[in-house]
């Protein structure tokens, strides 16, 4: 049969007469004339269109669950998708739960909660305590309770100015988008270079300074007046919750 194939490959451009020889019936035979690379291409044909046949009997019928089951795929690909989704939920959850308790901290002014002074105030102290020198006179002691700490004096003097609108923008830059309210878009957005310095716009408490999945590091400044200043996107920070920072410290 290999022969005969091969021979009618050999000849696929040709017309040729097969003859069929029956040795039970001598005297008879039956001939064909044919074109063999008709034959092969008829040949070819056919067996795509079986193969098709039996791709989509099945795809489209009950009989594909016993090669793969499409059902379980698409399952464990949406697992893995939620999966992903919750994790990356919880991550954003536990960073703003920390910010939340950070704030509450500060701005309920506990105990604990401490401002961190620097060498700059250094000057504003020493004025302060020497401003409660009265010139022959001695002052009466007052009680511990109701005494105020001459740190708080001096930073609610330093803090008591509000912000003035409009301020000049933290960061040299181009504004790429605009306070857009009605978009929910309550900030402004900057394009500028990388790594560049940002500053405060006014003095200020920094009431948290840490990191989140979407907005990268994220500082927020409480001012007088009730005033919150939020800078997102920042490379690094320079203050930690609890400084105090001046109009024009880079942060």
């Amino acid at each position: 049969m290999y022969q005969f194939l091969k021979k009618l490959y050999s000849q696929r451009f040709k017309r040729i007469t097969v003859i069929l020889l029956d040795d039970t019936k001598p005297g008879q035979d039956d001939s064909y004339s044919i074109r063999p690379n008709s034959l092969f291409i008829l040949i070819t044909v056919i067996s795509l269109l079986f193969s098709v046949f039996v791709a989509l009997t099945f795809m489209l019928t009950p009989l594909g669950a016993l090669l793969y089951n499409k059902e379980d795929i698409e399952m464990r690909r949406q697992v893995v998708h939620v999966t992903e989704r919750v994790v990356a939920l919880q991550d954003s959850l536990d960073v703003r739960n920390t910010q939340l308790e950070d704030m509450k901290n500060i701005i309920r002014l506990s105990m604990d909660t401490t401002l961190q002074i620097d060498d700059r105030f250094a000057q504003i102290l020493e004025e302060q305590s020497s401003s409660e020198m009265v010139s022959g006179a001695e002052i009466e002691p007052i009680a511990q309770d109701n005494q105020l700490s001459t740190s708080g004096i001096v930073f609610s003097n330093i803090l008591r100015n509000a912000p003035s609108f409009p301020a000049p923008y933290p960061v040299e830059g181009i504004l790429s988008r605009d306070y857009e309210p009605d978009e929910f878009h309550f900030g402004i957005d900057l394009a500028t270079k990388s790594n560049i310095e940002v500053t405060a716009i006014a003095d200020g408490t920094v009431v948290n300074a840490s990191w989140t999945m979407n907005d990268g590091y994220v500082m927020i400044i409480q001012h007088a007046g009730g005033i919150v200043t939020v800078f997102k996107h920042c490379s690094s920070l320079t203050k930690k919750s609890g400084d105090v920072v001046l109009k024009g410290d880079i942060i």
